[in-house]
């Protein structure tokens, strides 16, 4: 993962900005049609099926940090599963243990027993704690520098800033989450990649 920050200040401007543009990226991905959804998520799967090996050559472990879906983000639990069993992975979820901390990530296996978490997203019911070697962010929005904008928590950037080592980071999002700039604040660190249909969106 690079470790280079955004240097801006964060402005009222930037705030005001980064909530509309959120609100109206969500509602757009909401709003994405059934076939087309599965359409560019299949080929999310794909590009990863294709990136997947090249990343887990740059790695010690076998830890994969994916994400339980919400709000319309592209669902990828069966390409997760199905990754698993071909390179021997264990998967993990992300669980947010408090506000302000960095997340923390549980084993996670197909059948596993879930509860609802903090904003009532599904997570691992039990308690162990494993360190991801390659951690899936999925992204409201992005930009072609690799910086991500997500719902505002900043619960990635204060884990991916804990990390050591880094892990290798993968933005996931449809393409249509693509902007210009995010207009990085300097809590905000780069992604490795960033995924969509149409490919990958590597930091530049």
């Amino acid at each position: 993962m690079s470790s280079q920050k955004a240097a801006a200040d964060p402005t009222d401007d930037d705030a005001l900005w980064r909530k509309t543009t959120r609100a109206a990226l969500l509602a757009a991905r909401a709003a994405m049609p059934d076939q087309a959804r599965a359409q560019a998520e299949a080929r999310i799967a794909a590009h990863l099926d294709a990136l997947l090996p090249a990343l887990l050559a740059g790695v010690q472990g076998r830890v994969l940090a994916g994400y339980w879906p919400i709000r319309a983000e592209p669902d990828l639990r069966d390409w997760m599963h199905r990754a698993a069993a071909a390179f021997g992975l264990e998967l993990a979820l992300p669980v947010v243990a408090a506000p302000d901390q960095p997340l923390i990530f549980r084993p996670y296996r197909a059948g596993d027993p879930m509860i609802a978490g903090r904003w009532n997203i599904a997570e691992p019911a039990g308690e162990a704690v494993v360190t991801p070697d390659i951690i899936l962010a999925p992204v409201v929005g992005f930009d072609g520098h690799g910086y991500r904008m997500g719902y505002g928590g900043g619960f990635y950037d204060r884990t991916l800033e804990a990390m050591s080592p880094p892990p290798q980071t993968i933005g996931v999002g449809f393409e249509s989450a693509r902007l210009e700039t995010i207009h990085p604040q300097p809590h905000d660190l780069r992604l490795d990649v960033i995924v969509t249909e149409r490919g990958l969106h590597h930091s530049r």
